[in-house]
Protein backbone atom coordinates (compact mmCIF):
# COMPACT_ATOMS: atom_id res chain seq x y z
CA UNK A 1 0.00 0.00 0.00
CA UNK A 2 1.70 3.08 -1.19
CA UNK A 3 0.23 6.62 0.07
CA UNK A 4 1.39 9.48 -1.91
CA UNK A 5 2.64 11.82 0.51
CA UNK A 6 3.80 14.03 -1.77
CA UNK A 7 0.60 16.89 -1.61
CA UNK A 8 1.04 17.19 2.15
CA UNK A 9 1.98 19.58 4.57
CA UNK A 10 4.54 20.06 7.22
CA UNK A 11 0.78 19.81 9.54
CA UNK A 12 -0.26 16.81 7.89
CA UNK A 13 2.64 15.09 7.61
CA UNK A 14 2.80 15.22 11.04
CA UNK A 15 -0.94 14.38 11.99
CA UNK A 16 0.43 11.67 9.50
CA UNK A 17 3.04 10.54 11.76
CA UNK A 18 1.10 10.69 14.81
CA UNK A 19 -1.75 8.40 13.72
CA UNK A 20 0.40 6.32 12.17
CA UNK A 21 2.24 5.71 15.62
CA UNK A 22 -1.17 5.41 17.41
CA UNK A 23 -1.98 2.75 15.34
CA UNK A 24 1.24 0.91 15.25
CA UNK A 25 0.57 0.37 19.28
CA UNK A 26 -2.94 -0.76 18.96
CA UNK A 27 -1.71 -3.01 16.23
CA UNK A 28 1.09 -4.02 18.68
CA UNK A 29 -1.41 -4.79 21.10
CA UNK A 30 -4.02 -6.70 18.93
CA UNK A 31 -0.70 -9.23 17.88
CA UNK A 32 0.85 -9.79 21.59
CA UNK A 33 -3.25 -11.02 23.10
CA UNK A 34 -2.96 -13.28 19.73
CA UNK A 35 0.53 -14.55 20.15
CA UNK A 36 -0.57 -14.96 23.80
CA UNK A 37 -3.81 -16.94 23.50
CA UNK A 38 -1.70 -18.99 20.93
CA UNK A 39 0.62 -19.93 22.99
CA UNK A 40 -1.31 -20.30 25.82
CA UNK A 41 -3.01 -22.60 24.18
CA UNK A 42 -0.16 -24.64 22.65
CA UNK A 43 1.17 -25.27 26.03
CA UNK A 44 -2.38 -26.26 27.58
CA UNK A 45 -2.75 -28.48 25.01
CA UNK A 46 0.87 -30.36 25.39
CA UNK A 47 0.00 -30.75 29.26
CA UNK A 48 2.33 -27.70 30.44
CA UNK A 49 1.61 -24.41 31.76
CA UNK A 50 3.36 -21.35 30.20
CA UNK A 51 4.55 -19.81 33.01
CA UNK A 52 6.61 -23.53 33.80
CA UNK A 53 7.76 -22.58 29.84
CA UNK A 54 8.99 -19.45 30.47
CA UNK A 55 10.12 -18.98 33.36
CA UNK A 56 7.19 -16.81 35.41
CA UNK A 57 5.08 -17.90 38.46
CA UNK A 58 4.95 -21.45 38.20
CA UNK A 59 8.50 -22.09 37.51
CA UNK A 60 9.54 -20.22 40.61
CA UNK A 61 7.26 -21.52 42.41
CA UNK A 62 8.83 -25.52 41.30
CA UNK A 63 11.99 -24.04 42.25
CA UNK A 64 11.29 -24.08 46.50
CA UNK A 65 8.97 -21.51 48.03
CA UNK A 66 9.35 -18.27 48.52
CA UNK A 67 10.09 -17.20 52.35
CA UNK A 68 8.07 -14.67 53.64
CA UNK A 69 9.95 -11.61 54.37
CA UNK A 70 10.23 -9.95 58.32
CA UNK A 71 8.51 -6.31 58.48
CA UNK A 72 11.40 -3.68 59.16
CA UNK A 73 9.12 -1.11 60.32
CA UNK A 74 5.44 -0.46 61.79
CA UNK A 75 3.24 2.30 62.30
CA UNK A 76 3.17 3.68 65.69
CA UNK A 77 -0.17 4.25 65.49
CA UNK A 78 -1.70 1.38 64.04
CA UNK A 79 0.43 -1.80 65.07
CA UNK A 80 -0.97 -4.11 62.26
CA UNK A 81 0.30 -1.84 60.07
CA UNK A 82 3.54 -3.13 58.91
CA UNK A 83 6.30 -2.47 55.80
CA UNK A 84 9.38 -4.65 55.13
CA UNK A 85 11.09 -2.48 53.40
CA UNK A 86 10.80 -4.01 50.07
CA UNK A 87 8.90 -2.32 47.22
CA UNK A 88 6.73 0.95 47.44
CA UNK A 89 6.56 1.83 50.78
CA UNK A 90 2.92 2.08 52.62
CA UNK A 91 0.75 5.15 52.54
CA UNK A 92 0.76 5.68 56.10
CA UNK A 93 4.64 5.59 56.29
CA UNK A 94 4.88 7.84 53.64
CA UNK A 95 2.57 10.20 55.77
CA UNK A 96 4.54 10.07 58.88
CA UNK A 97 7.69 10.48 56.91
CA UNK A 98 5.89 13.69 55.08
CA UNK A 99 4.92 14.96 58.56
CA UNK A 100 8.98 14.51 60.18
CA UNK A 101 9.19 11.09 62.02
CA UNK A 102 12.23 9.80 61.07
CA UNK A 103 12.06 5.90 59.62
CA UNK A 104 14.93 4.74 62.18
CA UNK A 105 11.80 6.12 64.49
CA UNK A 106 9.55 3.01 62.87
CA UNK A 107 12.22 0.24 62.92
CA UNK A 108 11.10 -2.73 64.56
Amino acid sequence: MAIDLSGLNIVELEKLIVDARARIEVVKKQQFAEIRRTLESQARNAGFDIYELFGGRAARAAGGERKAVPPKYRNPDNADQTWTGRGKQPVWLRDLLAAGKKLESMAI
